[in-house]
């Protein structure tokens, strides 16, 4: 297993924040590209609505949100969508940027944990109106994920998905070990130390060169995962807007990791490598973005489960985020109100976006023979009603990095568990103040 210097990687560690939505996947995504596939007839008044849309999809996801653009280009003829899409690590910027210097598209996608940042420039427009006029019906989409479109009680987004951090099993390893029931769940006791166990007993059957568990031990899965173990025991790691992160729950989270590292149970120091530790077979048991589905899915000889994050503590929880759609302030209405029915055609279509692994956020999807037909999808698919989101901060990414940088050097041994968790609290507040 390649070693990585550990300076380097807790230099490198904001970085690697990057892996949401775009390490998990594999193909040849066109970052920067544009299409104006399908459509182009003219409506009853003789002209049709051009729609600029943005996103920042790469790999395969871009492939997939291309494929729908042109199938509603396809499946209609008064409105034509023109899909621009960009590199994730410029998106942001770029899209800030053209929305206060009055340059935005019509349409664009934004990770909900982003839609915060944007509100600031004053050019998010507000939705309620135009959802009216575009027919749009709010009670169609699953309500964990519509509240965190809404600021102030009125909606500025389009949800599309939930995309969530869930485990995944090798279920050759765990049958071999005599760990799966009947119906292909795994069996343990529903508790931190009954999933302990289990990585015990796997390590006892596994090959020597295979791992009971792979996690991003240097990356951002180790805030996730830590994330979503601080909420199963009630506890935040934000509440009424500040950072809580130095707490007994934080506490317990973070040791349950750190326990896994120090018994050999999950390897250290892997980098990015999760992703392919488990696909080649060298790990029996990861936590991943759903994104991975269709990564892990392309090793035929893989044969795999993918459920729902565990529920170790009292609660069930999970770490995920949303892709949305959100409409710029403009003067032209018209293209406003046909953006709104676009957004909404593309969740009702969400059968075709569940392929990238994204989870749809309509029932009537979530319940279709189209989406339950796909391999995997629909044994997540619960985890919608598990994620717990973060605030609706201006900075929250950067109070995230900050939180990651401590939790990695508890990982490393740099610090104790109480030393990081003390130096995350103290600079997520000095970011908060500034």
């Amino acid at each position: 297993m390649r070693k990585y210097n550990k300076t380097v990687a807790l230099l490198l560690v904001l970085c690697l924040t990057l892996v949401a939505c775009s390490s998990g996947n594999t193909g040849n995504g066109k970052n920067g590209s544009t299409s104006n596939s399908g459509g182009g007839a003219t409506n009853s008044n003789g002209k049709v609505v051009e729609l600029n849309f943005w996103v920042p999809f790469s790999g395969t996801d871009g492939e997939y949100m291309e494929g729908m653009v042109k199938a509603y280009n396809e499946s209609q003829a008064e409105v034509k969508v023109k899909f621009m899409n960009s590199n994730w690590e410029n998106y942001y910027p770029k899209l800030q940027t053209s929305l206060v210097s009055n340059s935005a598209p019509d349409v664009a996608v934004a990770h909900v944990s982003k839609l915060a940042s944007l509100m600031p420039t004053g050019k998010v427009a507000e939705l309620d109106e135009l959802a009216t006029e575009a027919e749009l019906d709010w009670t169609t989409f699953s309500e964990n994920q519509l509240q965190v479109t809404v600021i102030d009680g009125k909606h500025y987004a389009v949800p599309l998905d939930t995309h969530a951090v869930i485990m995944y099993f090798n279920k050759k390893y765990l049958n071999d070990a005599a760990l799966l029931n009947e119906d292909g769940s795994i069996k343990m006791d529903q508790s931190a130390e009954g999933f302990t166990e289990m990585l015990r007993a796997l390590k006892k059957t596994l090959p020597a060169d295979v791992s009971p568990l792979i996690i991003g031990s240097n990356n951002v899965f180790t805030y996730w995962i830590w994330y979503a173990l601080v909420n199963q025991q009630g506890g935040s790691v934000f509440k009424d807007g500040q950072p809580t992160i130095n707490t007994p729950e934080a506490k317990v989270a973070m040791e349950l990791i750190k326990s896994w590292i120090d018994e050999g149970l999950a390897l250290p120091d892997i980098g990015d490598q999760s992703y392919d530790i488990f696909k080649t077979g060298n790990a029996a048991v990861t936590f991943s973005g759903v994104w991975a589905t269709g990564n892990f899915e392309t090793n035929k000889d893989l044969d795999f489960a993918a459920v729902p994050f565990p529920q170790l503590f009292a609660q069930p929880a999970a770490w995920g985020d949303s892709h949305t759609v959100f409409v710029p302030v403009q003067d032209n209405k018209e293209k406003q109100v046909a953006a709104v029915k676009f957004a909404d055609w593309l969740a009702a279509n969400g059968h075709m976006w569940a392929v990238a692994g994204h989870v749809p956020v309509k029932t009537s999807v979530l319940e279709s023979e189209a989406y339950t037909s796909l391999p995997y999808r629909s044994s997540y698919a619960d985890v919608i009603n598990d994620v717990v989101y973060g605030p609706k901060l201006q900075n929250l990414g950067s109070i995230e990095d900050t939180i990651l940088e401590s939790l990695v050097e508890i990982n490393y041994g740099m610090s104790s568990v109480e030393e990081g968790l003390a130096k995350a609290q103290k600079n997520a507040e000095t970011l908060m103040n500034k």
